[in-house]
């Protein structure tokens, strides 16, 4: 018989480990900067030690192997069995002289994860950084989640082998046996639960001549568990499909115990469950005796397999014992299926993340810190203080360009979740059709397009933070969908009915006045006030106007260091004129008035170009001319004081942009405000750019 080590073959192991290092860069690459990845296996009798490299810029492998001649011999390479940090110094601790140290060159940090322990085997993963950057609590929380994932397909790695090399072991042994072959190929190539049990069903119908095989796969999701049943119609024919079981949870917990059950009478189970479905059909087929044998790894449930046959014999000691060892194959194939699920879901949420934070990244880069000094300020800053450590949803409310977003972010950095990334989304810049689908993501096919899945902005937010801006621009028709998530804290994929669990603490953001829109019956109700659980003002510029200066100060040296000039100090009466204007762009005008500036500075004091901050200011602007709209016209429009000044500065901007939007000269640009968004915002304040020229003409 083979002994166990005899399986670990880490010459046919090569190719997959180097496919598992190439996913490991792929991945590691969209969330965290890393050097080099080594992973490193030690094995006992014979004591072999063998690493495998890969460089992150070059994708360059490599592998390195050695055996000892001695057997007494163990190398004891260090590998610890929990995380462990290594600088330049300390990492040699674990080389002990062993592995040549080429393979940990110009290393400064490294960060060292156990992927396997066992008596004969030890397994280890390094992420390794040749520059002086210590990785942060984020890299480490993301790194752990990799390496678990890493962790699970290595281990399942070996127990392949393992198979692999009792395949080779039954081929020798009774012609009976040659099932578990068949049946060990199916755990090893299928990556799909309904058609791997399909493939164990037909082996074993045609190999034992069986009536019926079930599989049950539990699922905390559902208060029904999936039961995928195969019936034998005759020597050729037999039906398949997959049932709800609607057996009690107590005697499912039996199915799925530690122990395999006695042989069950199917007629006297009847009498206790009598509108049992599954045993109503068994009955009629004229199934007579049920065996149940549990699917389990590693103290781990993984369901329960069903055979069901006409009379018992076919569940003679020889069988049984057959039986069992095909349940551990399917229960290797399971727990196969479910890992490659999971870490293709994680492939697909660090891809889309990926996606969310390229085309986010520079709101979060351009405001890293909340600068101010005004009471107003310190108040909000307070209100942060107090509602962070909570999982209460927060609703900030202010004019656009007062840092509502960076606001979210301080909230979350203070909560429990600050581990995990803030995911946002801009209500008001996803086109209604497709909000739906952006917050709750759907299943391929879910509509036209829909060539497949996507998980969304909910299910990437889980455990952390969401971000609603724009709130109040939702459509009425998706509002009942989103005030179920938050009282429910259960989403549902477009396309499925099936309710997925989800962990998020919501903040909602909005310059719109959610009570008026309450009263006009344009947002509803019971969502507004599920969301103000905790409103927090973010007061406008002109009311901390005591922060200018040093805002002020701030834009010009991070402006001035991006565009790599020396801008040493600003004119006081320069500050005088900036104190004096009313911004009412707010933090984000002042910043593109402040950027322009450095653009046209040569010398080392900040020259501001009077003509173009006087082209800003309100006070200087013409009257609008766009459908002639009077006071009252915009009264009944419901415009606000705020609205109406925003739909003056965007109709002055359009006039000297010529009507064009988007571009580096157009006037999202010059507002500092995405094409989308001002799109969103000349539509509510009924604004029409062919209109303005036309008029202005």
């Amino acid at each position: 018989m083979h002994t166990k080590h005899q399986f670990f073959d880490l010459a046919s192991l090569n190719q997959a480990i180097f496919a598992c290092l190439d996913n490991i860069n792929r991945l590691c690459k969209k969330f965290v900067q890393i050097d080099r990845i080594n992973i490193i296996i030690e094995t006992l009798s014979p004591s072999t030690l063998t690493l495998f490299n890969i460089d992150s810029k070059t994708e360059q492998k490599g592998v390195w192997s050695q055996t000892s001649s001695d057997n007494n011999k163990v190398f004891h390479c260090e590998l610890s069995s929990v995380p462990m940090y290594y600088n330049h110094t300390t990492y040699q601790l674990f080389l002990k002289d062993v592995i040549p140290t080429t393979y940990y060159q110009d290393v400064q940090n490294c960060y060292h994860f156990s992927l396997y322990w066992s008596n004969d085997c030890h397994c280890a993963l390094h992420f390794l950084r040749t520059n002086e950057n210590s990785f942060t609590t984020s890299e480490i929380a993301s790194l752990q989640q990799l390496a678990d994932l890493v962790a699970q397909i290595i281990t399942n790695l070996f127990t392949i082998e393992q198979i692999k090399g009792e395949k080779v072991f039954f081929e020798h042994e009774h012609l009976r046996d040659h099932i578990l072959v068949s049946i060990t190929n199916t755990a090893i190539s299928i990556h799909d639960l309904e058609k791997m049990i399909k493939s164990v069903a037909h082996d074993m119908i045609e190999f034992f001549n069986i009536d019926y095989i079930g599989l049950i796969v539990p699922t905390s999701e559902q208060a029904q568990q999936p039961l995928y049943s195969t019936y034998r119609l005759s020597d050729t024919k037999y039906s398949q499909q997959c049932l709800s079981l609607n057996f009690p949870q107590s005697f499912i917990k039996k199915l799925t115990s530690y122990s395999p059950l006695d042989i069950h009478s199917i007629e006297e189970l009847h009498t206790q469950y009598s509108k049992n479905t599954l045993l109503n059909m068994m009955l009629d087929v004229g199934l007579r005796k049920l065996y149940c044998l549990p699917l389990n790894l590693t103290n781990q449930q993984k369901g329960a397999l069903l055979l069901a046959h006409s009379h018992d014999e076919v569940f003679n000691d020889d069988n049984i014992n057959l039986f069992k060892r095909i349940a551990d194959r399917i229960t290797i194939a399971v727990d196969n299926i479910q890992t490659y699920q999971h870490v293709s879901n994680l492939n697909h949420s660090l891809t889309n993340e990926n996606q969310y934070l390229s085309e986010e990244i520079h709101l979060f880069d351009s405001y890293r810190e909340i600068v101010g000094q005004s009471k107003a300020l310190q108040k909000v800053l307070e209100q942060v203080e107090m509602v962070a450590d909570s999982s209460s949803s927060v609703l900030l409310l202010g004019e656009t360009g007062t840092g509502k977003e960076l606001f979210a972010k301080a909230i979350h950095q203070r909560s429990s979740r600050h581990n995990k990334r803030m995911i946002k989304i801009n209500c008001s810049a996803v086109p209604a059709n497709l909000l739906e689908s952006e917050l709750f993501g759907h299943e391929r096919g879910a509509f036209t397009n829909a060539n497949a899945q996507r998980i969304g902005r909910f299910e990437l937010a889980q455990g952390s933070t969401l971000l609603l801006d724009e709130i109040g621009d939702i459509p009425l028709e998706l509002q009942p969908k989103l005030l179920r998530v938050l009282q429910e804290k259960e989403i549902e994929r477009l396309g499925s009915n099936k309710t997925i669990p989800v962990d998020v603490r919501v903040i909602a953001a909005t310059n719109c006045d959610l009570e008026q829109m309450v009263a006009d019956k344009t947002f509803r109700a019971d969502l507004y006030y599920r969301l103000n659980v905790f409103p927090i003002h973010i007061p406008p510029l002109r009311e901390r106007k005591e922060d200018i200066p040093i805002l002020a100060q701030f834009f010009t040296q991070k402006f001035a260091h991006q565009m790599k000039r020396e801008i040493d100090s600003i004119a006081s009466s320069t500050l005088q004129q900036l104190c004096d204007y009313d911004w009412p762009g707010n933090v984000r005008e002042l910043a593109n008035v402040i950027e322009r500036a450095v653009i046209l500075t040569k010398g080392h004091n900040l020259n501001l170009n009077m003509q173009s901050f006087l082209v800003n200011d309100r006070t200087n602007l013409k009257e609008p001319i766009v459908k002639k709209a009077s006071p009252l016209d915009l009264e009944n429009n419901h415009f606000s004081h705020t609205d109406i000044v925003q739909r003056e500065k965007i109709i002055q901007v359009l006039k000297e942009t010529n009507g064009i939007i988007a571009g580096p000269k157009g006037a999202a640009m010059k507002l500092g405000l995405k094409r989308t968004t001002l799109l969103s915002r000349m539509q509510k304040l009924n604004i029409s750019a062919k209109e303005v020229i036309q008029e202005d003409s």
